[in-house]
């Protein structure tokens, strides 16, 4: 009895020890800590001065425009009048050429240190190619002295936007032909860059043309599907694919129209501030029809044409992105629509390792498990790219728990680290990406944008009430002195 006794008190000591052993090893040798905490990056447009690890991913931006902008000449000249076939016309005379497909970017994609794999051109692009778009002014906004170099980086995201590389697929692998048909996940990304551009240098001639083409183009689009019927062709806004409408690539849409209108002003075609009247129908349709009744969750799409109109599931990626880019025009809706999404679909994990955010709801309004299998972080499941945008969201609402936790989940998940002065991750991770051949190594630096975003965000209210004028000089030439 004693010997069992002893056995017993033996065992527990060594469990605790062994725990006691994991704990240590885990908090000061496995788990990696953010660079800095979400005050460090609420503090940093006060103290004009981005973070160290901000700087870093910023640093890997500039490098990564350096290589694009001797990597291709642009692909298609600023023709005046504007002509809206050219991209279409491109398509018609080389898609069958497979040494001009190829030349797409060609050399950036070969790069070893900064290049993007060539078989992830098109939507694979797109979505790596966003967030440096989007970061852009908040750099200049938070450092004056870095306002050229954040045009630099948003002029040659510009030239990859306008080039095959982000509508390779779209266009020809998926024989829609035309990029600048109903196509909004490629349209609005493009106008909110040459929009930008515009707003920060005041040079409103070098993408003007087509700026003003394709807002007026989205305008004349949703202004048309609202007048079709059910059923056959009526929608909020634009389609992002063929007889797919979706809330979040729209919602994109109304932060480009928005720019559109602060740089522009009223449309010299229309006499109206076009992007007002484009997220007014909006934000109606998607009350009208788009609404899951007692939850305030937007559904995941609709259907212009068919018999199924609404697609009555559920996604974050839709709610996430929509409650982020009407919050600035629409406090009081964004912020609403946040914390559902918030209360649905973040998970908390333990021991410190921090937040995630599902791609479907967890649990209902009154705490009920509605869907029990739903345990898989977005980002490693369906859709990677919800939590980049929650961790924008959340920089976008002011919430700096669910920051700070995104932040500690993704560090503890990809641990980036410091080479020469840039932020990088495991590019020598061998480890399939699920995307082409591509490496998850390749893909985490790929995606590096998002972690800029997030960390520099300042609200695109901010950006949008911002002076301008005071980032350049006498001569007009921008601040450059970083």
């Amino acid at each position: 009895m004693r010997r069992g006794k002893k056995w017993l008190v033996f065992s527990g000591i060594l469990l605790i020890v062994v725990i006691g052993t994991f704990f240590i090893v885990f908090e000061f040798v496995l788990k990696q800590k953010p660079f800095a905490t979400a005050e460090d990056y609420w503090a940093q447009k006060e103290k004009g001065r981005l973070t160290t690890d901000a700087l870093g991913h910023w640093t890997y931006a500039v490098n990564t425009a350096d290589v694009l902008s001797y990597s291709q000449d642009p692909f298609f000249d600023m023709p005046r009048p504007y002509d809206m076939e050219m991209y279409r016309k491109w398509v018609e005379e080389n898609r069958y050429n497979e040494i001009a497909i190829r030349r797409v970017y060609e050399g950036f994609s070969q790069d070893g240190d900064y290049g993007w794999p060539a078989e992830l051109r098109g939507t694979g692009w797109l979505y790596a190619a966003e967030p440096f778009i989007l970061a852009a002014p908040s750099v200049a906004i938070i450092e004056p002295g870095r306002t050229a170099e954040a045009v630099f980086v948003l002029n040659e995201f510009i030239k990859l936007f306008r080039s095959p590389a982000v509508w390779l697929d779209y266009a020809i692998t998926w024989g829609y032909d035309d990029p600048m048909r109903d196509n909004m996940m490629w349209k609005g990304p493009l106008l909110i860059g040459e929009s930008l551009y515009a707003l920060m240098t005041g040079d409103k001639d070098k993408y003007g043309p087509e700026a003003k083409a394709i807002a007026q183009n989205l305008y004349e689009l949703q202004k048309k599907h609202l007048r079709m019927p059910l059923g056959k062709g009526f929608s909020g806004g634009v389609e992002c694919e063929p007889n797919h409408w979706y809330p979040q690539c729209n919602s994109i849409g109304i932060i480009a129209l928005a720019i559109y209108d602060r740089v522009y002003g009223k449309d010299e075609k229309y006499g109206i501030e076009i992007g007002k009247a484009y997220r007014e129908n909006y934000l109606k349709f998607l009350k009208d029809y788009m609404m899951e009744p007692g939850t305030y969750l937007i559904y995941r799409r609709w259907h212009p044409y068919g018999p199924q109109m609404a697609d009555k599931n559920i996604s974050a990626s839709t709610n996430i992105f929509v409650s982020m880019n009407l919050h600035a025009f629409y406090p009081d809706f964004g912020k609403k629509l946040y914390e559902h999404v918030r209360f649905n679909y973040v998970r908390r994990y333990p021991l410190g390792i921090g937040y995630a955010i599902l791609e479907v709801p967890q649990k209902n309004l009154r705490g009920r498990i509605i869907n029990p299998a739903s345990n898989t972080p977005g980002m490693l499941g369906l859709s990677y790219l919800n939590i980049f945008a929650a961790w924008v969201a959340a920089k976008e609402m002011g919430d700096k728990e669910t920051f700070d936790g995104i932040n500690r989940f993704l560090t503890n998940l990809t641990h980036p680290y410091f080479i020469q002065g840039e932020i990088r991750f495991d590019e020598t991770n061998p480890e399939p990406a699920g995307l082409g051949k591509a490496t998850v190594g390749q893909i985490l630096n790929m995606h590096s944008g998002w972690w800029l975003l997030a960390k520099v965000h300042v609200g695109w209210k901010t950006i949008l009430e911002h002076d301008w004028s005071k980032h350049r000089d006498k001569e007009g030439h921008l601040l450059n002195n970083p």
